[in-house]
């Protein structure tokens, strides 16, 4: 009496390595093609694993014809793509078709060579049930794989999972942004403080756990567009105020002393302009920084909310980009007055370029605005 327990013992070369090596057309159907193939593909490359899994395929076959003489079983290799995702999964799934079509069996023995393939679990089981999954792994490196499949599983969640991306990307994002912003004004001496600030916030908000306090008071928080713009607007404020007090700490090194009284006035025309000098070279870079960050994060809320006034931020960026220019050149002259200004001076040159600039960037928006408002006023 012949059962009709029909079982395919089935090998998955997920990256096609016996057609790309050992020049195999597949599908692969029978002991003997597939023993021909899987010697050919360990001459080619003995270190491939996938003969390995080859060979185990036909072990673990002939095993189950001596144990189980009355039931069928065929032995067969598919392959799928080196080119991965939807092209080998289309490859793999067209080439097991064709071996249910040779052999009609109703039930699979998966003979994979690691961990990775158990991915490939779904696609089988949804044309073919899946009675049993054989691994095939070289001993001294099975540990090795099973250890990079753990590392790689965490590391996929840190960057795709929205609970662990938020620190694991978030917070290096955060401070390379500062850097960028420290390195553009030429203030990257203040970076491990900055760092810091951000690291040691991080830190204690994780620390006392006021992430999930917030998030639990989260209906009570304003839109996430005004987050953004309170956000923005106290990092603009605290980098404003450091530095103000960079520009104070400077200035007060130009006081002569003894210092002259208050009611001096002859002295404060004379000692008032490189004071002044002296607090906007120093101080205007973290000021006009703290601004920009306003602005910046004023234009993002105004995206987010698909507003058209994200072009008046974009002006008063180009605005505050000429003055940045503008006030360090005054400030040079205003410590040494001796400083001769000619047409071609630096000052003269970013006044002009910033009243043209600012002049062509607002009749632009203003025809943009116009444009809009005759399409509203239209509908």
């Amino acid at each position: 009496m012949v059962s009709e327990s029909k079982t395919l013992i089935i090998c998955i070369d997920g990256d096609d390595d016996v057609g790309m090596k050992a020049k195999v057309s597949t599908p692969i159907l029978g002991r003997d093609d597939n023993l021909a193939a899987a010697t050919s593909l360990a001459i080619a490359d003995p270190e491939e694993a996938d003969a390995n899994a080859m060979f185990g395929a036909i072990k673990l076959y002939d095993t189950l014809k001596e144990q189980y003489p009355t039931e069928d079983f065929e032995v067969s290799t598919i392959t799928g793509s080196n080119m991965g995702g939807v092209v080998a999964d289309r490859k793999m799934i067209k080439e097991l078709n064709t071996v249910l079509e040779q052999f009609n069996a109703n039930g699979v023995i998966l003979v994979t060579d690691g961990f990775a393939d158990e991915e490939l679990v779904p696609i089988i089981q949804s044309r073919i049930p899946i009675t049993s999954i054989h691994h095939v792994v070289v001993k001294h490196s099975e540990r090795i794989e099973e250890t990079w499949a753990v590392i790689f599983r965490y590391f996929k969640m840190l960057v795709e999972d929205p609970y662990y991306s938020r620190v694991s990307l978030g917070v290096p994002g955060i401070i390379m942004i500062i850097l960028g912003f420290l390195l553009a004004a030429n203030q990257l001496e203040n970076a491990g403080m900055v760092v810091t600030i951000v690291i040691g916030a991080v830190l204690f908000i994780k620390g006392f756990g006021l992430d999930e306090r917030i998030s639990e008071i989260q209906p009570r928080l304003p839109p996430p567009e005004q987050q953004l713009t309170m956000v923005s607007t106290g990092f603009g404020v605290i980098l404003a105020l450091i530095g103000t007090y960079q520009g104070i700490v400077e200035t007060v090194k130009y006081i002569p002393s003894p210092a002259q009284p208050f009611w001096d006035v002859s002295w404060w025309v004379t000692a008032l302009p490189p004071l002044v000098g002296a607090f906007l070279l120093r101080g205007v870079d973290l000021i006009v920084l703290g601004f920009a960050v306003i602005l910046i994060g004023g234009a993002a809320s105004y995206y987010m909310q698909r507003d058209n006034k994200i072009w008046q931020n974009i002006v008063g960026l180009i605005f505050l980009f000429w003055m940045f220019l503008i006030v360090i050149e005054a400030s040079k002259i205003l410590i040494t007055p001796e400083i001769k200004l000619t047409l071609f001076s630096p000052l003269i040159f970013y006044t002009v370029a910033g009243v043209a600039t600012t002049i062509l960037s607002v009749v632009v928006i203003y025809r943009n605005y116009r444009r809009v408002f005759k399409v509203e006023e239209s509908n």
